[in-house]
């Protein structure tokens, strides 16, 4: 089998996607899979591959020319292989399909999120929440990329998701049923982890997030401005930077907590963890969340952790853990349970879902199906 992998973000760019491409094309090329990356990222760093892994990778900055550039290295690369597979619907989706079509491949695609939707908020051009848009018709660009990433799940031999809330969100889009694969994404945290220091009586709340509306962090605030009555030692630490900050920092000050609420931007992986480490409680006010990495961290380090009742949530945690969105004196009396009662054990079946076994081997052999179909 012959795999051609068509990325949209690539190391030393972070995120899940590029993580998940490297990761994926080292495991199955230690399999005898034949493995070609192509990268949209003109800086794609090789050092990360497994020496039998080819990449390829965009050379021009300027956005038309790139994706031109993207989409005939995804055509002179595709002829030898069984089946692209595309790391997301957009960016990488369209290009790939049309390429996959021209060269008569079979075409997979990974889903992870609503492109369109985020990019809608992000560009304050949209509300509704990420439920509510699925039901409603857009014009303009979000429009557009609804289409979009419609069009590619819709015509996929296969759509891959890292959870079942995702699997109702593409159906939704046109992806037939027996088309979509739940394959949730795989975990590696080592026990040796080092908590972070903190001054002793201390107590922390911590979210590890993009700075975005959707994440919540305002009502996680106000919940924590609350419980300093009760809990004066209180400290809240967002780790994560994005477009949402600066409002985020306003509301700190307005607030006054700024000796309570710490800001720490985007810090390498191992200091997010160490965080995590040294959490009380973990939380996560998400309004949207495909499967939150997060959330399955803070477990298998051992924290407590709470969460939104939306999307993927319900997937890593259990019901008791779970509170309505943005609630704020909801969320201050879950955090205040949290603080009393011990994490929620990980079972030996819970850990093996998210391993990287699982996800190698049934990435596998969904791909080997899609060959053979």
């Amino acid at each position: 089998m012959k795999i051609l992998i068509a990325a949209d973000i690539f190391p030393p760019q972070a995120g899940g996607p590029a993580t998940y491409a490297v990761t994926l094309a080292n495991e199955l090329v230690k399999q005898g899979i034949e493995v070609s990356i192509v990268s949209l990222n003109s800086h794609s760093d090789k050092k990360v591959l497994d020496n039998r892994v080819a990449l390829f990778s965009v050379k021009s900055s300027f956005k038309p020319l790139r994706y031109w550039q993207y989409y005939r290295l995804l055509l002179a690369r595709g002829r030898s292989a069984d089946v692209i597979y595309a790391m997301g619907p957009v960016n990488a989706g369209w290009p790939a399909w049309r390429a996959a079509r021209k060269l008569r491949k079979k075409f997979v695609v990974k889903v992870v999120g609503d492109y369109a939707w985020e990019q809608g908020q992000v560009l304050g051009l949209i509300k509704d929440s990420v439920d509510d848009f699925q039901k409603k018709s857009y014009g303009g660009k979000v429009g557009w990329l609804k289409k979009i990433e419609a069009n590619v799940a819709s015509v996929a031999d296969c759509v891959i998701v890292p959870s079942k809330y995702l699997a109702g969100i593409v159906k939704g889009w046109g992806a037939p049923e027996d088309k979509v694969e739940v394959v949730y994404n795989a975990i590696e945290v080592s026990p040796t982890v080092k908590p972070m220091e903190k001054p002793e009586g201390e107590r922390w709340v911590v979210s590890v997030a993009r700075l975005v509306p959707w994440k919540g962090l305002e009502a996680a605030m106000r919940a924590v401005k609350e419980l300093l009555k009760t809990f004066p030692d209180l400290k809240f630490k967002i780790v994560g930077d994005g477009p949402d900050r600066k409002r985020l920092e306003q509301i700190q000050n307005e607030l006054g907590l700024m000796s309570v609420v710490s800001f720490f931007g985007n810090v390498p992986r191992a200091e997010a963890l160490s965080y995590i480490a040294a959490a009380d409680v973990v939380i996560l006010n998400s309004g949207y969340e495909g499967l939150s990495h997060m959330l399955l961290e803070a477990r298998f380090l051992g924290r407590t952790a709470i969460a939104s009742r939306v999307g993927g949530n319900p997937e890593a945690l259990s019901d008791k853990f779970l509170f309505p969105w943005d609630d704020v004196s909801v969320i201050g009396e879950c955090i205040k349970n949290a603080l009393a009662h011990p994490a929620e054990p990980v079972s030996p079946e819970f850990a093996a879902r998210f391993s990287f076994e699982t996800m190698i081997a049934e990435t596998k052999k969904i791909l080997e199906k899609v060959c053979a179909g």
